[in-house]
């Protein structure tokens, strides 16, 4: 809209989705595709992936609002602002940049620090900050917690304070945060061991478990182990990839969320999202511990279709209960910028430094259903399609804000 860059496209989510509005979104998928970049540039030395580096954060820079927020930064929400886990990921993005632009004497990382202090300035530490609790409110105006959304947070001040030099972002916000994860994680011996709630509301914890943020709480808690050496951070690190890695199916998939007493909702299973999964595992195994990752990492691999693009999972058409048809979800089949960043950051941590192949993409089609009707998905270098019986029924051409054809059954949200 009105000349911004970013990159867009259609949402398929757990929470929502945002299959209409297809434009510009300034939320987490910055997180991976900017430290993606970097990734690549530090493994080849080939100066254009710095140069797409930069330009991811531009997007950010140039898009940023007057207040301190990003437009478009609540993903399946999007075109709203102001998403949390969205905009601390995208300043984790601008600060990494920023450092890497640092450490090598290149010229301009300033504006990328200035930007992400502006967003934790105006937003994390002044709207979302509750000094009572001593962490971050999920919204201003109530007294919820995420553990996850905090982390991501976390993530933020440790890059901001190891750019600057400034102990205060980690000592007065971050490991305050992190005491507050860590109260959310089951200590108690069972199966619900070393699993971390999705959420609370003042004092009131509500029992449900979703393994895929768990493993987003990670990263941040190995970074506050990093910071100050105190073991708790390292073993909830560690009992948390251990619940995450039990919720494991046989093709490599994670059930999305555990109740108590045994309750779990199995459907949609993610495919791209796994890469913070194996990630976060990753980081785990630089401490010496080992994983069986094999399975997971195949279901990523395979998720893979001749466009290049990750699909999102399995199964989105028993989100509300039932088993899944035979053919996949047209949601299934979606390639999402911000779940498929999370994968790309994952190969490019795990390439090697030769120059990358170059490559060839070609359409991909295959039948799908959506509201348990069938359709045929199509997607190529111009746009995502669906039809029934020889009719679009959805069309997004691609640079396009809003998808220029709907049929009333993608208007779900």
């Amino acid at each position: 809209p009105d000349g911004m860059q970013a990159y867009g496209g259609p949402v398929a989510h757990w929470w929502g989705q945002s299959l209409l509005y297809t434009g510009p979104g300034y939320d987490w998928r910055y997180e991976g595709i900017i430290q993606g970049y970097l990734e690549l540039w530090r493994r080849t030395q080939e100066a254009r992936w710095l140069a797409k580096a930069r330009r991811a954060g531009d997007d950010l820079v140039s898009a940023q609002l007057p207040d301190g927020h990003y437009p478009y930064s609540a993903f399946e929400l999007n075109p709203a602002s102001g998403g949390t886990p969205h905009e601390a990921a995208a300043d984790l993005g601008l600060l990494k940049l920023a450092q890497a632009l640092k450490e090598a004497g290149q010229p301009g990382w300033q504006r990328y620090l200035q930007a992400a202090e502006s967003n934790l300035h105006s937003y994390y530490l002044t709207k979302l900050w509750d000094p009572q609790a001593g962490s971050f409110r999920d919204n201003p105006e109530v007294p919820s917690f995420v553990p996850n959304k905090a982390a991501t947070a976390c993530q933020a001040l440790f890059a901001w304070s190891a750019l600057t030099g400034e102990a205060r972002w980690v000592e007065q916000y971050a490991l305050p945060n992190l005491e507050r994860l860590l109260a959310h994680q089951v200590t108690e011996p069972g199966s619900l061991s070393g699993a971390i709630a999705q959420n609370s509301f003042g004092h009131r914890l509500v029992p449900r478990y979703m393994p895929y943020y768990i493993a987003r709480c990670v990263p941040g808690l190995l970074e506050g182990y990093r910071w100050s050496g105190q073991e708790r951070y390292y073993d909830a690190a560690r009992r948390a990839m251990d619940f995450v890695l039990r919720q494991q199916g046989q093709d490599g998939g994670l059930l999305p969320v555990v109740y108590p007493h045994g309750q779990s909702n199995r459907w949609p299973q993610w495919t791209a999202a796994l890469g913070d999964v194996l990630l976060a595992a990753g980081l785990l195994q630089e401490y010496g511990l080992t994983y069986d990752l094999d399975e997971m990492i195949q279901r990523v691999l395979s998720g893979q279709d001749e466009s290049g693009g990750i699909q999102t999972g399995r199964g989105f058409c028993a989100q509300a209960g039932g088993k899944p048809n035979r053919l996949p979800d047209f949601r299934d089949l979606l390639h999402v910028a911000g779940w498929c960043d999370k994968t790309y950051l994952w190969l490019a941590r795990n390439c090697s430094g030769a120059p990358l192949p170059e490559v060839s993409l070609q359409p991909f089609q295959a039948a799908c259903t959506f509201l348990r009707q069938p359709l045929v998905f199509y997607e190529d270098g111009q746009r995502v399609q669906a039809m029934q019986c020889g009719k679009t029924v959805y069309l997004w051409v691609k640079g396009e804000a809003w998808a220029r054809e709907t049929s009333p059954a993608f208007w779900l949200h």
